[in-house]
């Protein structure tokens, strides 16, 4: 908590007193506590992270080359947020997150064959609509309408998941839709005019231009060999994400750490064994989403037998809830180290 506490204590300080050296302390501590837990690489903290980078180069406010490639360069990270948002969305999963997670109340409350069609279909044109957004930013003629289209789908997407539901869901996201709405219009409604590459002719920022462009937009590309994660590559909401749940013996479940009983879900099996969503405990205990990297799944799996918590012969299922034609697998302690794609 300390070093968390003394994060917040220099961004403020930063915030009135801004040098190079404020903002890379600030790095610093902030790349320290995403080692203390990957948990923590989440997909805002990595934006926030990028975007707070250019101001460690920072020399001189009033150098105006220096301060409009930072201006450029924060662009360029927003626009790859919708960028790769809207190609990775291009897959079957996330009609699946759209239809069941976003819309479901909707649907289920009209009665009109039609407009049922016409709000199921409406997630075919969500991916196209992210990936225009994105291109649009980038060129004044036609930032206006993006920031408006920005806007306007991240209010949207907080109407979905709060008064469409009538109750609040997934409270983690809603800062970041919040944010990332005010980050649009302060980057772009008021930029200087011209396109956001003219603002990184800059020889202060080559290097780091080089290496923010370098994992914005090239590293995403690992994604797709298993080579980089599904949240530093800014894939949100495409129904990718595996989940994982653990069998709890019927016998073993009184001996399960009582914290750990608001996860646990009751199968109403006929052997009277339950499940231990550890999705659940995640947004429970930390409030963000399980980073189902297979590197973290084994990590988690291997503590679990090691600590005898769910019995001694656990057995862990993992599958894609919103890609039902992939089937489940199922895991003992002995074969951890089988948990990676087929």
């Amino acid at each position: 908590m300390l070093v968390v506490f003394t994060l917040i204590g220099i961004l403020v300080w930063g915030i009135f007193e801004p040098s190079r050296w404020v903002f890379a302390t600030a790095i610093t501590l902030m790349l320290l506590l995403a080692l203390q837990d990957q948990m923590r690489w989440q997909p805002w903290f990595y934006q926030y992270l990028l975007m707070l980078a250019p101001f460690a180069f920072l020399i001189d406010r009033r150098d105006g080359n220096t301060t409009n490639a930072i201006l450029g360069l924060n662009q360029l990270t927003v626009v790859a947020i919708y960028l790769w948002g809207g190609i990775h969305k291009c897959h079957p999963g996330f009609l699946s997150v759209y239809q069941d997670n976003l819309v479901k109340p909707i649907i289920n409350s009209l009665e009109s064959p039609l407009l049922i069609g016409l709000v199921s279909g409406f997630g075919y044109l969500i991916p196209p609509i992210e990936i225009l957004i994105a291109i649009g930013l980038l060129f004044r003629p036609t930032r206006n309408a993006a920031v408006a289209g920005a806007i306007g789908m991240h209010i949207i997407i907080l109407l979905l998941i709060g008064p469409a539901k009538g109750y609040v869901s997934n409270i983690v996201v809603w800062p970041w839709n919040i944010a990332m709405s005010g980050m649009v219009w302060a980057l772009f409604s008021n930029s200087p005019s011209g396109t956001t590459f003219e603002f990184l002719e800059c020889p202060q920022l080559k290097r780091v231009e080089f290496g923010l462009c370098a994992l914005l937009y090239l590293c995403p590309v690992l994604f797709f060999m298993g080579k980089w994660d599904r949240y530093l590559s800014f894939n949100l909401y495409s129904g990718r994400q595996k989940q994982l749940l653990v069998k709890v013996d019927a016998e073993t479940f009184r001996d399960t750490p009582i914290e750990w009983r608001p996860y646990i879900i009751d199968t109403n099996a006929a052997d009277g064994h339950k499940i231990l969503s550890i999705s659940k405990w995640s947004t429970g205990e930390l409030n963000v989403p399980l980073i189902s990297e297979w590197r973290i799944l084994r990590k988690l799996s291997q503590h679990i037998c090691e600590q005898h918590t769910v019995g001694p012969s656990p057995i862990f299922h993992i599958n894609h809830v919103h890609l039902p034609d992939r089937p489940g697998r199922y895991f003992t302690c002995d074969q951890i180290g089988l948990m990676r794609d087929p």
